[in-house]
């Protein structure tokens, strides 16, 4: 009996042995099956658009598709956009400007407000916290849409604010410039940034700051001598984001810059696609992207490389140790005098803007508008059959897409932290290089690949899904930094004890991973149901979405109606992200 026993236990033994030399236990065919099908939906939905992109750059004329009857092989794209001086007196110029200008204001404001929430003795931090991350809810054309409203140079709120006081016919302000253009880009984007840079600085030793402070510097200089030369590795990532996300921006230089005068390469891209007159450039349009694509993945590679140069800069160590914060004695009025003028313009005024425009249009606000309230702007909407429609289309389109992406990113990341599968870093590779991959590009390549395939998918909802889940880097990043605080020794224990592959992971990873897997998906919810220059590329009537209808409904006037959609799209989505976060703290334990 003892032999018998001890046969077994070096049976077991030599089984959890192989196991943990493969990671991995036995996957069986069902799990090959999901993990081929997820590699290849993956290298499907970033490649394969990408490909024909690249394709179409080199097919003329520019009238055709790449494989229609007709189309060559040609330099004539590439000619007509890389010769065009236009491209380099106006075009390069104006996207350097505005990025730069933009990445700038962003830096500097989210900067302060971090260090002032996670290193001074600021009060009611939370309630700070919370109001910083307010414009996340609002999509980007919404908020593009409210800067006019308020600094538009005849109607803005503001100006006719300033013209009762100072005098004059206009302005003084005027939105439609490139400094408009960079304000509202650099504003919204502050919440971003102020995440990351939030995480880097409550994350930090302030053993170094204290030394500073009692050598007898100065705040200021302890940030500029201690602060940022020690977070400069952590500081570069999230510029580098920036810089990528602001490269994308398709609404404010549309919603602003068009009437401004003032073009980028975004909106290049998108004009090329929806010319006035004539047929859309589609061998010009995937030229202009060429080099914008490869700018972005240069960034991601930068971006790369400074992500793993960070942990050389650990500031974290095995002591224990509570960050000291800083007293921010007479700065503190300064301080909170800060947050109030962000919070107004970014948080408050944006708001009020919306819920007041849907119910009075352009009107400036006075007690005396109140009795001539009109809910017309709603009845329209409620009225229409192409908002439910529209309602219907986001809401199938973010959570289908963000469904896809999350369970390919928990297939990736588990094969490529727990397998020797070959082949498995360019997985790595690709899915992260869906970073580097701007909206405005994933749109056009979307089109030219679902226009090109026989596959009667085009200008149909899900034509918007599949464009929309090239966005792998987020899920499989979120559930990587999660599956490696999982012991692979769990998953082993399953598989000694004979559970097969998916029942391991079904009963024993998805439960430890399911706070990840559910940030990642309200983090593609959020970004789908905000999504504007995907769906704008791709509309048509059957598909159409609440952000591009609300741009349509403000291109034709309709002011009222516009605020409405811009009021309903925060109303849908604020219980969306706060119903899933209880589940997530449920789970967790917490109140």
């Amino acid at each position: 009996m003892t032999q018998i026993t001890l046969a077994g236990d070096i049976q077991r033994a030599q089984a959890r042995a192989a196991a943990k030399s493969e990671g991995r236990g036995d996957i069986g065919l069902a799990g090959w099956i999901v993990i081929a099908v997820a590699s290849v939906a993956a290298l499907y939905f970033i490649l394969g658009p990408l490909s024909m992109l690249l394709t179409a750059a080199f097919r003329g004329p520019q009238d055709l598709l790449p494989f229609e009857d007709g189309a060559h092989w040609t330099l004539d794209n590439l000619a007509a956009v890389y010769l065009d001086r236009n491209l380099y007196r106006v075009i390069i110029p104006n996207t350097l400007i505005f990025t730069i200008g933009s990445v700038m204001l962003t830096f500097a404001v989210a900067f302060i407000l971090a260090w002032l929430v996670e290193r001074t003795d600021l009060p009611w931090r939370n309630a700070v916290y919370t109001i910083v991350l307010f414009p996340l809810l609002m999509p980007g054309i919404v908020l593009s849409i409210t800067w006019i409203f308020l600094l538009a140079p005849n109607t803005g709120w503001i100006n006719v604010l300033l013209r009762n006081v100072v005098g004059g016919n206009t302005g003084p302000l005027n939105i439609f410039t490139m400094g408009g253009m960079i304000l509202a880009q650099g504003i919204g984007l502050v919440p971003f940034v102020f995440l990351l840079l939030s995480a880097a600085l409550r994350s930090m030793n302030p053993s170094l700051e204290e030394a500073s402070n009692i050598a007898g510097a100065s705040p200021l200089q302890t940030i500029l001598r201690v602060t940022l030369p020690v977070l400069l590795p952590g500081l570069l990532a999230p510029l580098i984001l920036a810089t990528l996300i602001t490269l994308e921006q398709v609404e404010t230089p549309l919603v602003i810059g068009f009437p401004a005068r003032v073009n980028v390469f975004s909106t290049r891209i998108y004009f090329e696609l929806n010319p006035d007159s004539d047929l859309p450039a589609y061998g010009k349009a995937a030229a202009v992207a060429l080099l914008f694509l490869v700018c972005g993945i240069l960034l991601l590679l930068l971006y790369n490389h400074l992500i793993r140069r960070a942990e050389s800069f650990v500031t974290v160590t095995g002591k224990g140790f509570r960050p000291a914060r800083f007293a921010l004695g007479r700065w503190r009025l300064p301080a909170l005098s800060f947050i109030v003028v962000y919070a107004l313009f970014a948080a408050v005024l944006p708001g009020f803007v919306l819920i007041w425009a849907s119910f009075f249009g352009y009107a400036f606000p006075s007690f005396g508008l109140l009795s001539s309230i009109s809910f017309n702007g709603y009845f329209d909407l409620f009225n229409n059959p192409r908002f439910w429609l529209a309602v219907s289309n986001t809401f199938i389109v973010a959570l289908s897409s963000a469904s896809i992406v999350t369970f390919i990113g928990i297939v990736l990341a588990w094969t490529i932290m727990r397998t020797r599968l070959p082949g498995r870093a360019v997985l790595d590779f690709v899915s992260f290089l869906s970073l580097g991959i701007p909206a405005v590009i994933a749109g056009l390549a979307s089109m030219l690949l679902y226009l090109s395939l026989p596959i009667g998918v085009y200008g149909t909802v899900m034509v918007l899904v599949l464009a929309y889940s090239y966005r792998m880097a987020v899920a499989t990043r979120l559930t990587r930094a999660s599956l490696m605080q999982i012991h692979a020794e769990l998953e082993e224990a399953s598989s000694v004890a004979g559970g097969q592959w998916l029942t391991t992971i079904r009963r024993i990873v998805l439960p430890l991973l399911t706070p990840s897997l559910v940030a990642s998906f309200v983090l593609l919810f959020i970004i789908g149901f905000r999504e504007f220059t995907i769906p704008a590329i791709l509309q048509s009537p059957d598909n159409q979405v609440l952000s591009v209808m609300m741009w349509q409904a403000f291109q034709a006037g309709k002011t009222q109606q516009a605020a409405a959609l811009g009021t309903m799209i925060v109303l849908f989505v604020i219980p969306v992200i706060f119903g899933l976060r209880r589940f997530v703290l449920a789970r967790d334990g917490k109140d």
